[in-house]
């Protein structure tokens, strides 16, 4: 689509109901208060943008009232009409027609990528190093959230939390002081957002307590997709929240924590913990034994 030229008016800031309704003498002398300003802030000696200052100093030119009154009543007169309420109006329609395209593919990409994370190809190849996992370490932020005001401050690390990564979307998790790990299969890392990025609290599932409400550690699927995915990144980063899929329950995303740090740990030392750990998911379908061992739980 041709980009429309400015009108000179339209740099000043001006609306086309202001222009219309002050004498020419009034304009003109408002036109050169505001130019002053701008003059000051664009000027490239005093850091500002040269290229916003030329454009600046070409439309002073073009309306300069003094110099040339036929041409200032000329741009007054164009800029009037041109942005009439029926122009508007019409721009308005074009630009809601493109609104609705762009919305439609926003969703459908935001479809189509959903379904490639859940391919779990993402943490394939990279970060991994031959021989190799990853151990990512992270604050359980639900239940900190849940139960912090209840808990003293002596007994604050059973909030945090191990997840061990390895290839083929194998994955091991303690919490807390626990010494046994959780062997987690079909544990598909989508990604991590960062903690300034985004915030999960609105969109969390909620469970009711004693009259209490509680924060759930998943928001369903379709919330995941409409409201985080935009910010979703592949770093693993410590300040990053990071979102967990489970192939057992294909409806939720599951919020893990917040990552305070990321390391290797040998391919080793992975597998020996790995032949010693508790398998949570031996059956997809054993749905309510899958949510026990799921993150958030005590």
């Amino acid at each position: 689509m041709k980009r429309r030229k400015k009108n000179p008016f339209e740099i000043f800031g001006l609306t086309p109901k202001l222009v219309a309704e002050l004498s020419d003498e009034v304009l003109f002398k408002l036109i050169k208060s505001i130019y002053r300003v701008l003059q000051l802030m664009y000027h490239p000696d005093k850091g500002g943008d040269p290229r916003k200052a030329l454009e600046l100093n070409l439309a002073f030119e073009s309306l300069n009232y003094e110099k040339d009154p036929e041409a200032f009543r000329a741009y007054k007169k164009a800029y009037v009409e041109r942005l009439s309420r029926k122009t508007l109006w019409k721009e308005i329609e074009e630009l809601e027609s493109q609104n609705r395209k762009l919305t439609y593919l926003l969703e459908l990409l935001k479809e189509r990528f959903w379904q490639y994370l859940c391919l779990g190809s993402n943490l394939d190849q990279e970060p991994f190093r031959r021989g190799f996992a990853l151990k990512v370490s992270l604050i359980d932020v639900v239940s900190q959230l849940n139960y912090g005001q209840f808990t003293p401050l002596r007994r604050r690390d059973i909030f945090s939390k191990e997840v061990w990564l390895w290839k083929d979307n194998l994955a091991l998790r303690k919490k807390g002081k626990k010494d046994v790990f959780e062997r987690v299969k079909s544990y598909v890392v989508l990604g991590t957002i960062k903690r300034e990025h985004f915030s999960p609290w609105p969109f969390l599932s909620r469970d009711f307590k004693e009259e209490q409400m509680f924060l759930k550690d998943h928001m369903k699927r379709e919330t995941f997709i409409k409201e985080a995915l935009f910010f979703l990144t592949p770093e693993l980063k410590p300040n990053h929240y990071l979102f967990v899929y489970l192939q057992g329950l294909k409806d939720l995303v599951y919020l893990e924590g917040l990552i305070t740090k990321v390391e290797e740990v040998s391919a080793v030392d992975f597998l020996s913990v790995w032949n010693k750990a508790k398998d949570i998911l031996s059956s997809s379908s054993q749905s309510e034994g899958l949510k026990e061992g799921l993150p958030g739980d005590s």
